[in-house]
């Protein structure tokens, strides 16, 4: 018995992998931020270092599971590159097994050389492809309502610059642009939030601030600073021995959320390092996955 179970569950993830997309955000309209210079994608070893045409990997439940759920998927990376297997497919493998449809996502990197201002470039990307998915939802039994965004490490920076940033990063010149690019609610895993180096992961500040940042910049990139009652309720997970991305990161976050009445969720687990991913983990940190997969049950109700 064990063993046939066990070939169901490769069987129903076989199936699953294959229900997948490939979704070019900028077709047919004119790419936001580029000074024209062609970036051939690079990826290897599991991880992508280039990107010139962002896109995002539609990962999809099977019809009967699908709760109507999306999350746009940012794997971290330190905004050099992006941890595409581990902080990607494999969160998107997870939660389609939970109904839930994953968007892994690569938007262009701040050290691209086509970029004009690479504080801003990723963003406009994320802000992008959660239009898309709305402009696509009824296509892919998504509620518009309920897209939210999933961020590891340099990837929770990202996701979470999307639930403070309140205007449109970029010219909307097309239908796409007028759907809502907010995210409804944030999973953000051992997130970057601030940039003040005494928090900070020195390596995403240089990213996306530069090397001699004015005080000024800091503030605006730093999302503890920038939170608003127009931010989306959010789970903040993290470990207390993270020897990149030190927890105080997701405690700024959570009493920046709690400042401003953001329904708000924190869980420091005492070990797991950086970056919590869904291989072995130390003795209760696995339940991370459990307590996300509850927060989201409670969002939006008991899957079936």
């Amino acid at each position: 018995m064990r063993h046939l179970t066990l070939l169901l569950a490769l069987v129903t993830l076989t199936v699953q992998a294959q229900q997948q997309e490939k979704i070019d955000l900028w077709e047919g309209t004119v790419m936001p931020n580029t000074r024209g210079i062609e970036v051939v994608d690079s990826i290897a070893n599991q991880r992508v270092y280039k990107v010139g045409r962002p896109a995002i990997y539609r990962v999809a439940p099977t019809p009967e599971k699908n709760r109507g759920i999306a999350v746009v998927i940012c794997p971290g990376g330190g905004y050099q590159r992006y941890a595409w297997e581990v902080a990607g497919w494999d969160i998107a493998r997870w939660l389609a097994e939970e109904g839930i449809t994953g968007f892994i996502l690569t938007a262009r990197l701040p050290n691209s050389p086509d970029a004009v201002d690479p504080s801003i470039i990723s963003t406009q990307d994320l802000q992008r492809a959660l239009q898309v998915i709305r402009s696509r939802a009824e296509e892919w039994g998504i509620d518009p309502a309920k897209i939210g965004v999933e961020g590891s490490s340099a990837g929770g920076h990202l996701a979470a610059a999307s639930g403070v940033e309140t205007a449109l990063l970029y010219p909307a010149r097309d239908a796409v642009a007028e759907e809502p690019f907010m995210p409804n609610f944030m999973i953000l895993v051992s997130p970057v939030i601030s940039m003040d180096l005494q928090y900070t992961h020195r390596g995403s500040r240089e990213m996306i601030c530069g090397k001699n940042p004015t005080i000024d910049k800091v503030w605006r990139h730093s999302i503890d600073q920038q939170v608003s009652s127009k931010t989306p309720p959010t789970m903040l997970i993290h470990a207390d021995n993270d020897p990149a991305v030190a927890p105080m990161n997701s405690i700024l976050m959570y009493s920046a959320l709690r400042k401003h009445g953001v329904p708000a969720t924190l869980h420091i687990f005492p070990e797991g390092g950086h970056s919590i991913s869904l291989e072995a983990q130390p003795a209760g940190t696995e339940l991370w996955k459990n307590a996300v997969e509850r927060w989201m049950d409670l969002l939006y109700g008991i899957k079936n």
